[in-house]
């Protein structure tokens, strides 16, 4: 592919009034375009400018020359992957529990009766249990008297140092998986491969777990919270529950039904998944996602 390089003008303003204008910069780009957001959150990383207010980018087209410098990587600048499942009407994420319903409480053509015409809204209603799409267990989910989701801090489910551990293809994820690896005070991410059957009837079935000693070492390594993207991080072929009652036993929390997992690198990211504040709760779905890197200036 040919070296691409972007023309442009931008007229830039000031929150603090004033402003400055360039004709004619020229930028090299690792692709074929590059859009207007992209091109003036770089313009004014690259000038290092404060108090931006608006940016305008003019009179941008496109030619071929030899880049003259590093090109504007427009992928790198897709930091975030989301590691969720969508959550829609009828989906059924735990055999046995309720599918969500998902309508309109108030719908735009009846909302036309209280306002103007051509302003019109919509106002959605769900009805759902609390385990669906892809959820973070807290200690009350398990515990009666455990922590809600309205008592659990961010610092234990948001912007956590976060770790993979490649278990595909295993069934029963046991404790080797995790010795060995720097796990204390991270989000520990189990990679099982399963989320390729999520909405599936195979989905359910002799899906990965982990063992009772995997989540005991777990819990003495002192980890903040562990997901995986499996049916659930325990085994459902019985009726006991050891690996929740370990780790949410030690306010570890737990976040199932993930995917995209075989997208992240094994360690050198952070990971969120905050849930609503919500009393009384013990689960409740969440937008999983990590951050692989921040912007680099250019």
């Amino acid at each position: 592919m040919a070296d691409k390089r972007v023309v442009f003008d931008f007229d830039i303003a000031f929150t603090n009034g004033g402003g400055i204008q360039g004709q004619d910069f020229r930028l090299d780009i690792d692709g074929d375009t590059i859009d207007d957001k992209a091109l003036a959150d770089y313009v004014v990383q690259d000038m290092q400018l404060l108090m931006v207010g608006e940016v305008k980018i003019l009179n941008k087209y496109y030619i071929e020359e030899k880049h003259k410098r590093t090109a504007v990587n427009i992928a790198a600048d897709e930091q975030l992957i989301d590691l969720s499942h969508s959550v829609f009407d009828g989906l059924v994420t735990y055999k046995g529990l309720p599918a969500p319903i998902i309508c309109d409480y108030l719908s735009r053509e009846n909302s036309k009766q209280f306002y103007e015409a051509g302003t019109e809204f919509q106002i959605g209603k769900i009805e759902m249990v609390t385990n669906t799409g892809t959820y973070l267990d807290c200690p009350f989910h398990r515990f009666e008297h455990g922590m809600d989701l309205s008592q659990i801090a961010l610092e234990q489910c948001a912007e956590l140092e976060a770790i993979t551990i490649n278990a595909k293809d295993a069934t029963e994820i046991g404790k080797e998986y995790f010795t060995g690896k720097e796990i204390r005070n991270k989000a520990v991410l189990i990679y099982t491969g399963w989320a390729k059957h999520w909405n599936t009837t195979d989905y359910f079935e002799g899906h990965p777990y982990l063992t009772e000693e995997a989540a005991i070492y777990l819990k003495e390594c002192g980890v903040k919270l562990v997901g995986i993207d499996s049916h659930n991080i325990d085994n459902t072929a019985g009726k006991t529950r050891p690996v929740h009652t370990t780790l949410l036993g030690a306010e570890i929390l737990i976040v199932e039904h993930m995917c995209n997992l075989e997208l992240l690198p094994e360690s050198g990211y952070l990971f969120s998944a905050v849930p609503p504040k919500i009393e009384g709760a013990g689960t409740f779905p969440v937008r999983a996602y990590a951050s692989l890197k921040k912007r680099a200036a250019f």
